[in-house]
């Protein structure tokens, strides 16, 4: 990720204002992929081993439902991994955080076929909190960043994010913004010039 907000690269969603520019649009680090596939890749490392073992030998033969069954048992297996795979991927690509010069965008992937969106403008943010939890956060550098608005229990959680510190810093860079810009324009109000 660049550090520079300033050379921000160019990204465009639907819903995005024509006045808005994106700053960061932001998905779970890499490593939480890992740790998502890894259950799966064991499970067909469980099948190739049994395909080693048992395909070439006479074994198969033993095999209640016989050969036949034994490569039929198996083809669901792997159907049933490519699906797991799928969904997987499906929650882990599809949760992004975006950023931009007026509002944070939160869209989440509950499951398959739930999806949440929400967004929240600059000038409603209270707090920044930053969370690294564990070893591997900590040596890759990922964490949770926290989004506390003036509702209680209306909270942002940018889940898993790289650099979280990098990203808390340009929120509260945008808040302080938006809260300067809102002041300014309150006061051309009071003194009648608006």
């Amino acid at each position: 990720m660049n550090n520079n907000y300033q050379n921000k690269p160019v990204y465009d969603f639907r819903g995005k204002h024509p006045d808005e520019d994106v700053i960061l649009m932001l998905r779970r680090h890499w490593f939480v992929a890992v740790i998502y596939f890894s259950p799966a890749i064991l499970f067909l490392l469980v099948i190739v081993i049994i395909q080693a073992v048992v395909g070439g030998t006479s074994m198969i033969e033993t095999f209640p439902l016989g050969k036949g069954g034994f490569y039929l048992m198996q083809t669901i297996l792997l159907m049933f991994w490519w699906l797991a795979m799928a969904i997987i991927w499906v929650n882990y690509y599809l949760d992004v955080w975006i950023v931009t010069t007026k509002r944070i965008i939160n869209i989440e992937q509950i499951a398959l076929f739930r999806r949440e969106i929400s967004e929240l403008e600059h000038g409603k943010i209270q707090d920044v909190t930053t969370e690294v939890l564990g070893f591997f956060p900590t040596l890759l550098r990922y964490g949770n960043v926290h989004i506390q608005t003036a509702a209680t229990l209306n909270r942002f959680i940018f889940k898993e994010v790289p650099s979280p510190a990098f990203v808390r810093d340009v929120i509260m860079k945008l808040q302080q913004k938006a809260t300067d810009e809102q002041m300014r324009r309150e006061g051309q109000i009071l003194r009648g010039k608006l």
